[in-house]
């Protein structure tokens, strides 16, 4: 019997037998596409032979696991998604150079339990990434710097009601005595018992006033944002410019540590809020 003839004879079976052709064509396609995965998530490969499935998953797989970095403005969020997701591995990282109170949810296991050594994935983890509050960022930008006494008195009017001490009225009054010696001229500065200073101004008829300004002033206003006002403590500074002129501005008074400190504490209430461990530093 000739090939063609063969060929023919074979197509006549498969026409004749519809079963015969359906399982040939659903071999062809598990040859196409061998590669199956269950509901499990293992792989298996369907062989022409028998179409017996082999497990070829690699025996090193990590088991699924969360990956997800979340970052929160306020140190409620960090507690309520912490208290969602939180295990026994689970700690908070606070990085004060970086301003960050991190809750690692997937750390390292603790080393009383049976998995350890093993490392964690700390791939799931929820961070607060503090800033300054709007008040604070607006004097930290005024501090440390000389300014125009108008400059300067128009500053503290327009935020008086941040002022703690003096009142807001005694440094909305003492704006508007420098305002009214702008282009007089400065001759001397006293200092009272009290420790705050008097400067005096000429006028051109050699009439002579006095502007009495505190040692110190006051802020009661929140460092970082979403937190609540403290007390911040500014020396008044002044100096004497060209022309007869003033300048003016303050320094921060030990602000540093209490920023310091308030970070701590904030760490501390996430840490009793979550009922997990902080430590203060980084990690690489």
């Amino acid at each position: 019997m000739s090939q063609s003839s063969e060929q023919f004879g074979q197509v006549t079976a498969l026409a004749a037998d519809p079963r015969s052709a359906l399982e040939t064509v659903l071999e062809a396609a598990r040859i196409a596409a061998p590669t199956i995965f269950g509901q499990d998530g293992r792989e298996y490969a369907a062989l022409p032979k028998s179409f017996s499935l082999l497990d070829i998953s690699d025996p090193n797989r990590l088991p699924s696991r969360v990956q997800q970095a979340v970052t929160v403005d306020d140190r409620a969020s960090l507690s309520a998604y912490a208290n969602r997701f939180k295990s026994d591995r689970s700690v908070i990282i606070a990085d004060f150079d970086a301003l960050t109170v991190s809750a690692r949810l997937d750390w390292h296991e603790h080393n009383l339990g049976e998995d350890f050594p093993a490392p964690g994935y700390n791939a799931h983890a929820v961070t607060l990434k503090l800033r300054p509050s709007e008040e604070f960022a607006r004097w930290d930008a005024m501090e440390g710097k000389i300014h125009p006494q108008d400059e300067f008195a128009r500053f503290l009017e327009e935020n008086s009601v941040d002022i703690g001490h003096p009142e807001a009225a005694t440094m909305i009054e003492i704006s508007r005595d420098f305002e009214a010696t702008v282009g007089q001229t400065y001759k001397s500065a006293l200092r009272l018992d009290n420790g705050d200073r008097k400067l005096v101004f000429e006028t051109d008829t050699k009439v002579q006033n006095g502007v009495v300004i505190p040692e110190k002033f006051t802020l009661s206003i929140p460092i970082y944002n979403g937190e609540q006002p403290e007390e911040l403590s500014c020396l008044f500074r002044w100096r004497a410019m060209g022309g007869g002129a003033v300048g003016l501005g303050f320094q921060w008074h030990r602000v540093e540590y209490q920023r310091r400190a308030h970070f701590t504490q904030i760490a501390l209430t996430a840490s009793e809020e979550t009922g997990l461990p902080f430590y203060m530093g980084r990690f690489a």
